[in-house]
C-alpha cells in the first residue's frame, strides 16, 4: 500500500511539472523554390518555462518573410538558410535564458535581425560558404551575460554585420577567416566587464572593423594574422581602466588600425611581426596613468603614431630585425 501511495505521488508530481512548464516547439521548413512567403511564430509562456523554435529556408527560396517572437524564459531560436536569398528574418526574445541561432549557407542578400532583452543572452551567427552581401543586426540589452559570435568564413564577402551590446559582463566575438573579403563588422558595447575580440585570419582583404566600447574595464583584442592586407580597424574606448590589445603577423601587409582611447589607467599593446610590412598603426590615449606598449620584429616600412596626453604616461617601442619603420611617440 505505501508502494501505491508513493507510485500516485510521483505520479502526481510528474504530472504536475508537466503542466506547470509546458514546452511550446515550433517548426518551419520552407524548400524547393519557394517564394514570396509570410510565416509569422508567436510563443508566450510563464516563468520557468521552455519555448522553441526551429525555421529552414533551402534550396534557392527566396524572399520569404519570417518573424519570430518569443517571450517567457528558456528561449530558443534556429535560423537557418541554405541555397536562399533575399529573405528576411527577424527574432525577437524577452526574458531571461535567451538563445538565438542563425546559420546562412551559400546564400546572399538576405537581411536577419535578432533583438534579445534582459538577462544572459547568447547569439551565434555563422556565415559560410561563399554567402555574399548578408546583413545581421545583433542587439543584446538587459542585466549581464551578454555573449555575441559571428563567424564569417569560406569565401564570403561584402556582409555586413552590427553587434550592439548594453549591460554587463558582456562578450563579443567576431571571426572573419578563409578568404572573406569586403566584410564590414561594427561592434558597440555599453556597460562595465566588457570583452571585445576580432580576429582577421587566414588570406581575407579589406575588411573593416569598428568597435566601440563605454564603460569601466573594457578589454579589446584584434588579432589580424597569415596573409590579410589592406584591412582597417578601429577600436574607441571611453571610461576607466580600459585595454587594448592589437597583433598584425605572419605576411600581412597594408593594413590599418586606430585605437582612440579616453579615461584613466589605460594600456594599449600594438605587435607586428612575421614579415608584415606597410602597416599603419596609431594609438591616442587621454587621462592620467597611460601605457602603450610597441613591439615590431621581423617587419619593415610600417609606420606608429602614439600620443598620449595626461599624467603619468609610459611608452615601450621595440624594434627588433625590422627596417625602414617609422615610429611617432607624442607626450604632453
Amino acid at each position: 500500500m505505501k508502494k501505491i501511495y508513493l507510485l500516485i505521488t510521483a505520479l502526481l508530481f510528474v504530472m504536475g511539472t508537466a503542466f506547470a512548464q509546458p514546452d511550446n516547439k515550433s517548426k518551419i521548413q520552407v524548400s524547393d523554390n519557394s517564394s514570396d512567403n509570410t510565416v509569422t511564430v508567436k510563443q508566450d509562456q510563464d516563468g520557468n518555462e521552455v519555448n522553441s523554435s526551429k525555421v529552414s529556408i533551402t534550396e534557392f527560396s527566396d524572399l520569404n518573410d519570417v518573424d519570430v517572437d518569443q517571450d517567457g524564459e528558456n528561449q530558443k531560436s534556429e535560423v537557418t538558410i541554405r541555397e536562399g536569398f533575399a529573405n528576411s528574418v527577424d527574432v525577437e526574445q524577452d526574458e531571461e535564458d535567451n538563445r538565438s541561432k542563425v546559420n546562412i549557407d551559400f546564400s546572399g542578400f538576405n537581411e536577419v535581425d535578432v533583438d534579445q532583452e534582459s538577462e544572459d543572452n547568447r547569439s551565434n551567427v555563422n556565415i559560410t560558404d561563399l554567402s555574399d552581401g548578408n546583413t545581421v543586426d545583433v542587439y543584446q540589452a538587459g542585466d549581464g551575460s551578454h555573449t555575441s559570435k559571428v563567424d564569417i568564413v569560406n569565401f564570403s564577402g561584402d556582409n555586413t554585420v552590427e553587434v550592439e551590446q548594453r549591460g554587463e559582463d558582456q562578450k563579443s566575438v567576431v571571426a572573419i577567416s578563409n578568404a572573406g573579403d569586403f566584410n564590414d563588422v561594427d561592434v558597440y558595447q555599453n556597460g562595465e566587464d566588457n570583452e571585445s575580440y576580432v580576429s582577421i585570419d587566414d588570406q581575407n582583404l579589406e575588411n573593416e572593423v569598428d568597435v566601440t566600447q563605454n564603460g569601466e574595464d573594457n578589454d579589446s583584442d584584434v588579432t589580424i594574422d597569415n596573409n590579410n592586407s589592406y584591412n582597417e580597424v578601429e577600436v574607441e574606448q571611453e571610461g576607466d581602466d580600459n585595454e587594448s590589445e592589437v597583433s598584425i603577423s605572419n605576411f600581412s601587409d597594408g593594413n590599418t588600425v586606430d585605437v582612440d582611447q579616453d579615461g584613466d589607467d589605460l594600456e594599449s599593446e600594438v605587435s607586428i611581426d612575421e614579415d608584415s610590412d606597410d602597416n599603419w598603426v596609431e594609438v591616442s590615449q587621454d587621462g592620467e596613468d597611460h601605457e602603450s606598449f610597441v613591439d615590431i620584429y621581423e617587419g619593415s616600412d610600417n609606420t606608429v603614431e602614439v600620443s598620449q596626453h595626461g599624467d603619468y604616461s609610459t611608452s615601450d617601442v621595440t624594434i627588433f630585425d625590422s627596417n625602414g619603420n617609422d615610429v611617432d611617440v607624442s607626450q604632453k
